[in-house]
């Protein structure tokens, strides 16, 4: 068994790591945790430019990491970035970092027909999961011990809407509304998909951050830059937002955890409507359908 590289963060060494998300705050931090603690850890941002600029940022600070690229915007890009991963995993992937999200003040809609803001934090994640299992199933194979998918999700998934149908906001947007909606309904698939790979050699829990103060409310815009404006002097800092993501990563202990959410590091409740298996497994289903409908 792997021990403690520091109080936070378990020895990595021979894993492949995929960190979306990871050009600054939490994500970033996740990405420089796992390199230093041994992993290959792939580093994702929106262009190959920035991605690559990440990657030789982070490794001079010690660690082995590889840019990838692909905008989460849409499926399009999902499968650009899929085919990266794989060309640079050929002995598999270990863990599965699904940090990178979105907020947008104002409504649009994505190339796949989803509002842009539950596009990149419910679909892509979905997307690019159900793409890297085999990837997965194969890290697991070879290290003999279980991948890991790790999603990022939020306390605001309390105020999700759970009987949401128009996943395009015709008739009404609210940036924080859209925003709440995506991370309920990701947390519900998150659960979901854990129960449907249970026993096959890949975990799925959920990370809830905290509140952290990021470039992620400042970039976003709207009511989400105030809230981050008015409440920064209280809010954690990336590294300490990332503590949570990296134990799901690295802690052995937690080899065969699956299915669940995780706050401050240890193991928390979410909203009702979350684990509500029917309402999961609607998501599960609707979702599979958009991903297959949107196939090339």
């Amino acid at each position: 068994m792997a021990g403690r590289v520091s109080p936070r963060i378990w020895a990595m060494d021979g894993q492949t790591v995929l960190v979306t998300g990871t050009a600054s705050g939490i994500g970033r931090a996740t990405a420089a945790a796992l390199g230093r603690a041994g992993a290959t850890v792939l580093v994702h941002a929106r262009d190959q430019t920035r991605a690559a600029a990440v990657a030789e940022e982070l490794e001079s600070r010690g660690g082995w990491f590889v840019p990838v690229s692909g905008d989460l915007g849409s499926l399009a890009g999902v499968r650009g970035l899929v085919e990266q991963v794989l060309h640079v995993t050929t002995n598999g992937l270990h863990v599965l970092v699904n940090n990178a999200g979105a907020a947008f003040s104002q409504r649009a809609v994505s190339p796949d027909g989803l509002e842009r803001t539950l596009a990149v934090n419910h679909l892509a994640v979905a997307a690019l999961t159900s793409a890297l299992l085999d990837a997965l199933r194969d890290g697991a194979a070879l290290a003999g011990r279980p991948s890991r998918v790790v999603n990022l999700s939020s306390t605001v998934e309390k105020r999700g809407n759970p009987k949401l149908q128009d996943w395009t906001y015709p008739d009404h947007f609210s940036q924080l509304q859209a925003y709440s909606d995506s991370k309920l309904i990701s947390l519900a698939h998150t659960y979901a998909l854990a129960r449907d790979l249970a026993g096959s050699g890949v975990t799925v829990n959920a990370a809830n951050p905290g509140s952290v103060a990021t470039a992620f409310g400042r970039n976003a815009g709207g009511i989400l830059k105030v809230v981050q404006m008015v409440g920064k002097a209280f809010m954690a800092g990336a590294e300490k937002g990332a503590v949570t993501s990296i134990r799901l990563a690295s802690d052995p202990a937690l080899d065969d955890a699956t299915g669940g959410y995780y706050s401050a590091a240890e193991l928390d409740r979410s909203s009702e409507a979350s684990r509500d298996p029917a309402f999961g497994e609607q998501i599960y289903a609707r979702t599979a359908t958009i991903v297959a409908k949107t196939r090339p």
